[in-house]
């Protein structure tokens, strides 16, 4: 058997989904579609496999066109392979998924492929399995911060505990009680308190907090 020959037809594609947590609200970053089919749908940001390119390469390069930045925090998440999952034909897509913060990350929107952060609060629909693809990033992280930190990465580097609370209220999908919440986080001790007080929007004074580098990387290798 030619294996070139028998699979010349299967193409290959590398995707990202980017999460950010922008005002109070989960985000990924889209673009528009701009090929057939499902021409101006959003989609997830993704491109054609480079034979002489790694994944990670093809990611980054990805990144850095969508957003001017590639020095983020991603992981690979899995191959989506449905028969039919493009109408086009054969096409294996290799997801990644990553975590940013619009404050702190360098971030510059392509405006020419449509790039922005899309809320997912209200289940947008996405051309493709994209939606599939984001499910199962979602589910990946809702894993990880059950028992690693994670929330550097989408965090600005001071922060309130509500800020904080409302992060993984909305990535665990659940509603927390915030005595019992605030003191499980300080149990953990990987936070220390910065002497600074920021004004919420009511003008009350609040905490701000950072994480302590050695303590959270402590948790990020062994977890809670």
């Amino acid at each position: 058997m030619n294996l070139s020959e028998k699979n010349q037809n299967i193409g290959i594609s590398v995707s990202i989904c980017l999460f950010c947590y922008n005002d109070e609200e989960k985000k990924v970053l889209t673009v528009e579609n701009k090929d057939q089919p499902f021409k101006g749908a959003l989609i997830l940001p993704n491109k054609a496999l480079d034979p002489n390119k790694s994944l990670e390469e093809i990611c980054s390069e990805i990144l850095f066109e969508n957003i001017g930045n590639s020095n983020i925090y991603v992981e690979q998440l899995n191959a989506f392979g449905k028969v039919y999952r493009h109408p086009n034909g054969r096409i294996i897509d290799i997801s990644f998924y990553g975590l940013i913060n619009l404050e702190k990350d360098k971030v510059i929107l392509n405006e020419d492929n449509g790039a922005a952060f899309t809320s997912l609060e209200s289940f947008p629909e996405f051309a493709f399995d994209h939606n599939d693809m984001i499910e199962m990033a979602l589910k990946r992280i809702k894993r990880r911060m059950k028992y690693r930190p994670l929330g550097k990465n989408l965090l600005p580097d001071q922060f309130t505990m509500n800020e904080l609370e409302g992060l993984y209220a909305s990535f665990l999908t659940k509603k927390f009680d915030k005595r019992n919440f605030r003191r499980r986080i300080l149990e953990m001790n990987f936070l220390r308190e910065v002497k600074k007080v920021q004004r919420n929007t009511r003008g009350r004074k609040a905490i701000l907090y950072e994480f302590d580098p050695k303590k959270y990387n402590n948790y990020s290798k062994t977890g809670f």
